[in-house]
């Protein structure tokens, strides 16, 4: 009997000692996860810009050209030009924080970024900032959680990228997701808000959602299918921050309660804490059908991801076996379960 091998998997550009020089600094768990992002794109540009004039930036060909010779990336072509976007974003960055010290930006360092990110004498556009392509901002703001909520209905396809911090392994998966409005009268949320000990009347609606995957190294036969339920109610009086209140939580079925809030470019961000493990996730709108996701846990396993999710128009919800399926990694698809 043979044992077929895993699929390769794209090494990190950090290696465990820069890993620990991230997590060294006592900074707030958004902040942190913005800093492992930057130092990831920093080692990725100067290994772009390996045969370049020294410090230089890569121009956009040259990152285009890496993209496409990743082989996790190889049959994903909507992910590489979402992850060049994210780059090129980065690189900006880079370029900011370089101008105030006087250097190029590819000469800078983890110390660099982490001087930074500990400073407030520099500007949160430098490294606070989201590591987000222009084309996020909408031409018209999203008012609410609920119309965040609201626009993500339907079915989507995702495409992640995940990096393990432990194993210094980054790994590509995809996922089918399904979102359905819930109205605030629902008997599912009212059971959910009473099962969380909060007044009913205090819901402004929620959702049903349900995914389906693949794991990388499943045996035959084997998929992964989940559904959960989400309630909203707000804590403030237009409705940009409150409780998210669900039927499960992240690798577990017992009922959890997070918080949601909308940061100032209508990115929607939900936190949650468990007994052993912390999640915080961001959501934003690049388009009416393309979402981003960045994503991070921390406690028994630490990754952070990122996902490109476009929405399958007139289109069945593939099933888990599909073909055409890419696989995920060994990690839950979200610090929400889907």
């Amino acid at each position: 009997m043979t044992t077929e091998a895993p699929p390769p998997q794209a090494q990190s550009p950090l290696s465990t000692a820069e890993l620990a020089e991230l997590e060294a600094p006592l900074l707030p768990a958004l902040e942190r996860h913005h800093l492992r992002l930057l130092a990831h794109s920093l080692r990725s540009l100067q290994a772009i810009a390996a045969h370049q004039p020294a410090g230089a930036l890569p121009g956009h060909d040259a990152i285009c050209a890496w993209a496409s010779q990743q082989p996790a990336l190889a049959d994903a072509p909507c992910f590489q030009a979402v992850l060049v976007e994210q780059l090129e974003a980065a690189g900006r960055q880079l370029q900011q924080l370089a101008t105030t010290l006087g250097r190029p930006p590819l000469t800078l360092e983890l110390g660099d970024l982490i001087a930074a990110a500990c400073d407030h004498r520099h500007s949160p556009s430098h490294i606070h900032s989201h590591i987000t392509p222009v084309s996020e901002i909408q031409s018209e703001s999203i008012a609410d959680a609920l119309s965040f909520f609201r626009l993500s209905c339907g079915r989507w396809r995702s495409q992640r990228s995940s990096h393990h911090l432990l194993h210094r392994r980054a790994e590509a998966g995809g996922s089918f997701i399904e979102v359905v409005e819930i109205a605030a009268a629902d008997p599912r949320l009212i059971a959910i808000a009473e099962l969380h000990g909060e007044n009913p009347a205090g819901l402004v609606g929620g959702c049903r959602v349900t995914w389906n995957a693949s794991m990388a190294w499943d045996k035959a036969g084997e998929a992964h299918e989940g559904e959960s339920v989400f309630g909203l109610i707000p804590t403030d009086a237009i409705g940009r921050s409150g409780l998210l209140l669900r039927d499960r939580g992240y690798a577990e079925t017992a009922p959890v309660a997070g918080h949601f809030a909308m940061d100032e470019r209508d990115g929607l961000l939900l936190t949650t804490n468990y007994e052993t493990m912390a999640s915080l996730e961001r959501f934003s709108f690049a388009g009416p059908n393309v979402r981003l996701r960045t994503s991070t846990v921390e406690g028994l396993s630490n990754t952070a991801s990122f996902c490109v999710e476009t929405r399958l128009l007139d289109s069945p919800l593939p099933d888990a076996t599909s073909p055409a399926q890419e696989p995920v990694s060994e990690q839950p698809l979200s610090p929400l379960g889907w």
